[in-house]
């Protein structure tokens, strides 16, 4: 099949999105990756959008004019960068598949939302599965979790319902399993993973799946958000179960304590960032790794390191805005900062290879549409 033809388009959005061939690209046949080693293609935060407001935007309105004008600009920011450079980074995605691939995951936050109905927002999630899938590997699973982006619309609670009942179905065909909830349960071979959606509110069936993890070989999660607090200004109290007041300490604590006691791997995004932490702590292990696709300006498509290292977490904040530097605030990130074994960020988008040898496991980081591998980070 010529990858030009991998998708016939319906919706206007994606008439004139242009992804140009990499020849050199091998797709696996689903099922040719062994159960002992194996790899995934992950893409991080998308975004997607049409360079037309109207294909998916079209009667959207925010109560708050400040709001929905932020949000517009970031119509604009998506569509420019979709046409510009994103199917770029789509196409090096393509190639990092291969005969071991797995499966291709991408971590929430797929379009960017913002619908008037329920129509419109199936319509936007089932153009960008067709388009994602389509464009990195037509025969893989394609699995994806539920970002703040994906839910959100004129009426939250109808988007909500709306990626309900799309997704289900669609992780259904893409896994061959009956997923009935946004919060699910896969398995490759003696490896579990565990799908949490957002915001992550029903903390008894995440609990249990987590629990029936217990015996893998690696427990791996798939979640929007991180669940160490992020080092920025406006978000570092953007992670799971965390808030400005910290008033959900309690169970944060008791969720942390059930990640390390899995000795978990959290695959996340959110921040726009690629970051990597390793911390050790609760009689365990939590790695986390933070990964991104909005390719929002040039620059990004390279990797520079901001911060590394213990010392260097929870400080950029700190830097930016002094006044953030609160007894609490400090506090907090003092209660990860100790447990870190190694850490780096990085205000940089690109594509993803997640490999499994065994009980080594690693993360292959190609940055914009790079054919080098920037970065390799040891998980296991």
């Amino acid at each position: 099949m010529d990858r030009r033809d991998f998708i016939k388009i319906s919706a206007a959005g994606l008439a004139g999105l242009s992804l140009p061939a990499f020849p050199e690209a091998a797709f696996a046949k689903s099922g040719a990756a062994s159960d002992k080693k194996y790899s995934v293609v992950i893409l991080g935060d998308t975004h997607y959008d049409a360079a037309d407001p109207e294909v998916y935007h079209a009667g959207y309105t925010d109560p708050k004019p400040e709001r929905e004008a932020n949000h517009r600009k970031e119509f604009a920011r998506n569509g420019k960068m979709w046409a510009e450079r994103c199917p770029a980074l789509l196409n090096r995605a393509a190639c990092l598949v291969d005969d071991d691939t797995a499966f291709v995951f991408q971590v929430g936050d797929l379009i960017q939302g913002d619908t008037a109905d329920a129509e419109t927002h199936k319509r936007f999630l089932d153009d960008t599965m067709n388009l994602m899938k389509g464009s990195v590997a037509p025969d893989l699973p394609f699995v994806t979790v539920m970002g703040n982006h994906d839910v959100r619309g004129n009426d939250d609670a109808v988007c909500r319902q709306a990626y309900r009942e799309y997704m289900c179905s669609r992780m259904s065909q893409e896994l061959g399993q009956e997923i009935t909830e946004t919060n699910f349960l896969f398995r490759k071979g003696e490896d579990a993973f565990v799908v949490v959606d957002y915001p992550g509110k029903d903390l008894d069936r995440i609990k249990s799946l987590l629990n029936e993890a217990r015996n893998a070989r690696h427990v791996f999660v798939l979640i929007h958000t991180p669940v160490f607090p992020y080092d920025d200004t406006q978000y570092y109290y953007w992670y799971f179960l965390g808030n400005r007041k910290d008033s959900k300490a309690e169970a944060r604590r008791e969720m942390r304590a059930l990640l390390a006691s899995l000795n978990a791997i959290v695959l996340c995004g959110h921040t726009h960032q690629t970051e990597f932490l390793d911390w050790r702590g609760d009689g365990g292990r939590i790695t986390q790794m933070t990964m991104n696709c909005v390719w929002s300006k040039a620059s990004r498509g390279e990797y520079k390191v901001w911060a590394s290292g213990a010392k260097g977490y929870g400080t950029l904040l700190f830097k930016e805005k002094p006044e953030l530097a609160t007894p609490a605030n400090i506090a907090l990130f003092d209660e990860y900062r100790a447990g870190i074994r190694d850490y780096s960020i990085a205000d940089s988008a690109g594509s993803y290879k997640l490999i499994v040898d065994g009980r080594k496991v690693f993360v292959d980081f190609y940055p914009g549409a790079s054919p080098r591998r920037a970065a390799r980070f040891t998980l296991r």
